[in-house]
């Protein structure tokens, strides 16, 4: 997802964009950055997008950065915190090497990496992590590909429940996949919207966090309505719900 993208759908984000800190109904993200930002000074929101989490950023730190691809996200972001003071903006792209996070106590990047490309998330992780100073935290939220999955089993138990046989219940009311989509899907790609979308498992999280110096300190669901995933989901799907993955961890000294 190139700067193009996100600067043609900067004047309508709120509308095609998933909205995290709504539908977050526990306020676990909320509660884990006031846990972990609690008497810190320095901030970061990597990839800020429309700036949802910068009022609850600014209450609890000093100064917060507020970074993002995109100039336009950046300048929505600006607009609708007005009112606060304490925040910087700027146009940074995560996969370069000059972001400026030496003194930053807490980052978060919600929903942000989830580029198909394989590269250029591996770019991004390293270049964020490697910037971290030891004893920093991290708090990242990501699409969680056994969520996806199971959303798929919902689909099909509500096919079964509507009278279809075991034979088509898997393909009723399921988008037509490409061959390039069954590829993706080795990397857990997913298209959402029909934009291909990086989904995360729980381990595959551990493991990349980890390896670049990161401990582990919380692993959370942030759940969901059904809502979310179909238009008008049958009364008889409750919880489970869907979920994103919350990691908070910490840069290693």
């Amino acid at each position: 997802m190139k700067r193009a993208y996100w600067d043609r759908i900067a004047d309508n984000y709120d509308q095609q964009l998933f909205d995290v800190l709504s539908n977050d109904k526990k306020q676990l993200i909320a509660k884990r950055i006031r846990k972990y930002g609690r008497g810190k000074k320095l901030a970061a929101d990597l990839g800020c997008g429309s700036g949802r989490f910068l009022p609850i950023l600014s209450k609890v730190f000093d100064e917060v950065l507020a970074a993002d691809l995109s100039p336009k996200c950046l300048e929505r972001a600006k607009q609708a915190n007005l009112d606060l003071d304490n925040i910087t903006y700027r146009t940074a792209d995560l996969a370069n090497a000059n972001l400026g996070l030496k003194k930053v106590d807490l980052a978060i990047s919600i929903a942000s990496i989830m580029t198909p490309d394989l590269a250029l998330r591996t770019r991004i992780f390293d270049n964020v992590t490697k910037q971290l100073p030891g004893g920093s935290h991290f708090i990242l939220v990501v699409p969680s590909l056994e969520s996806a999955l199971f959303t798929q089993s919902r689909l099909i138990e509500w096919n079964l429940r509507q009278g279809e046989k075991a034979g088509t219940a898997a393909s009723s009311r399921f988008p037509d996949y490409k061959r390039s989509d069954v590829k993706q899907l080795r990397e857990g790609v997913v298209p959402v919207d029909d934009v291909p979308t990086k989904h995360y498992l729980q381990e595959e999280l551990i493991v990349l966090l980890e390896k670049r110096g990161m401990n582990i300190l919380d692993i959370q669901k942030v759940e969901y309505g059904w809502n979310t995933e179909f238009a008008r989901p049958p009364k008889w799907m409750q919880a489970p719900h869907p979920w994103d993955w919350l990691v908070v961890s910490q840069k290693t000294k």
